[in-house]
């Protein structure tokens, strides 16, 4: 009885060693061969030589689990001479120190943010970035900034003087880097704009002045600046006249005087009769009887050349046969017409 029982304890006992010896072959399968080759692994083996490979070289560690120190220039892409700028210097730190410079010379900024402005016109300039973190690793970025200038000293140069139903042509300047372009508005027009800096315009009859606007954009930055002109348009003479009484009496003196419409100005030619001299106020003393006198004025627009001319027929009271008679033999000098004219020139 005795024996049987220690057999049967020792048999059980067997086929526990035996069947767990199995499972452990079993498991050692998939990692052992018996050619000598490599075995192929299954997904869960292949995901386990992607993270641990057999070479010796260090594997790739994913960003999440480990970062390095970055630094990174943030503004813009361009700045404008005298305009003011600001650039800011970012990490991935929250305890680093910066130092930005300029061109390779220091600058002094608030922290992480530097402002500036650029005085003069240079082609581009070079923002240098380096952060620093408590462990004295550093991290340094740089980013190029194009240099504009301008619009400035914005003009508008052409004739001062506009003859109507004549074209004339403008053109408008400005400083401006890398270039400008330009849009034109006349009076209260659209803005139009073309090719180039140059306009044509063409005033009619009834203008008298033509405003002008010029605004110059800078290609890349859009700002602008205009320029305004106010061109006067040639007018008259118009509305001409000789201003003095209808009737005038011997041996007294009288002021006449010619007046139009002129824009820039007129000059005037008056006469009396055959007689004539420059200017616009004409003064005239009659000596002898005459039934009357004709007065005339010629105006000219001193821009266009533009000529007008009226007449004006004056009385001479007191002139009669009476005084002929009395002097018949003075008849020849009776009608002689002495004046005494003193004239205001306008040039």
């Amino acid at each position: 009885m005795d024996n049987k029982y220690t057999s049967k304890q020792i048999g059980g006992h067997s086929k526990i060693v035996r069947l767990l010896l199995l499972l452990f072959l079993a498991g050692l399968q998939p990692v052992l061969s018996t050619d000598g080759e490599t075995p192929e692994r299954d997904d869960d083996d292949k995901g386990l030589q992607t993270a641990l490979p057999t070479d010796g070289e260090t594997p790739e560690v994913d960003d999440d689990d480990t970062e390095g120190l970055n630094c990174t220039i943030i503004g813009p892409d361009y700045v404008t001479v005298g305009v003011p700028s600001s650039i800011e210097c970012v990490a991935n730190c929250p305890a680093c120190t910066y130092s930005i410079s300029l061109d390779g010379q220091s600058a002094q900024g608030q922290g992480n943010v530097l402002a500036f402005t650029v005085n003069s016109w240079v082609e581009a300039l070079t923002v240098s970035c380096t952060a620093t973190d408590d462990n004295k690793l550093t991290a340094t970025a740089t980013k190029k900034l194009q240099v504009l200038a301008g619009p400035v000293n914005v003009t508008i140069t052409g004739p001062d003087l506009m003859n109507p139903t004549v074209s004339h042509t403008y053109s408008c300047h400005a400083y401006c880097r890398p270039f400008c372009t330009y849009a034109w508005k006349m009076d209260e027009g659209p803005w139009i704009s073309g090719q180039g800096n140059v306009i044509s315009i063409t005033p009619q009859e009834k203008d008298n002045s033509k405003i002008l606007i010029c605004k110059a954009i800078n290609s890349v930055s859009g700002m602008f600046v205009s320029a305004t002109r106010n061109v006067a348009v040639t007018s008259g003479p118009s509305e001409i006249q000789i201003k003095g009484p209808d009737v005038i009496e011997l041996g007294k003196k009288y002021k006449f005087e010619c007046t139009s419409e002129c824009l820039p100005s007129c000059r005037y030619v008056s006469s009396v009769d055959s007689q004539t001299v420059r200017g616009h106020v004409i003064e005239v003393t009659v000596d002898h009887p005459l039934k009357s006198i004709t007065l005339k004025c010629e105006a000219q627009n001193t821009a266009s050349r533009k000529t007008e001319t009226t007449l004006k027929t004056v009385q001479v009271k007191g002139s009669g046969l009476r005084n002929l008679c009395n002097r018949p033999k003075e008849t020849s000098a009776v009608l002689l017409l002495a004046f005494i004219i003193s004239a205001a020139f306008t040039l």
